[in-house]
């Protein structure tokens, strides 16, 4: 049996997050499976569509298949954001985050500018 995923320390099958595919709209483009960096989707060569084949690999929160969809044909939960921000308060995962962000901070030391820094234009 594979080991559940996590989202800041809640399984990921707890969570309800994953694009859902308009196949009236689609046209079969591809964008979505090389903007997602996460390994949602497929292409199923039997039909020759582009498929949500790892639903529960879905980043909760991530839409960005969804902006780069030149049909609108992925769509996510109408309430994407309450959805999420009730995520944060039901789990409490603030804490699970702060850990995070340090470890990460120290792994990669290059995330960390100096306060006075800008992005250059």
């Amino acid at each position: 049996m594979a080991k559940d995923k996590n989202w800041h320390g809640v399984p990921r099958s707890e969570v309800s997050w994953y694009p859902i595919i308009d196949y009236s709209k689609c046209t079969n483009c591809g964008l979505c499976l090389l903007s997602c960096g996460s390994g949602v989707f497929a292409f199923a060569t039997k039909d020759g569509t582009y498929r949500v084949y790892s639903p529960q690999s879905c980043s909760i929160g991530c839409t960005t298949c969804q902006r780069v969809c030149p049909e609108d044909a992925i769509s996510f939960p109408s309430n994407a954001k309450s959805l999420v921000k009730n995520l944060i308060i039901k789990y409490k995962i603030y804490p699970a985050v702060k850990n995070e962000l340090q470890e990460r901070l120290s792994k990669y030391p290059d995330h960390i500018v100096n306060s006075s820094s800008t992005v250059e234009k």
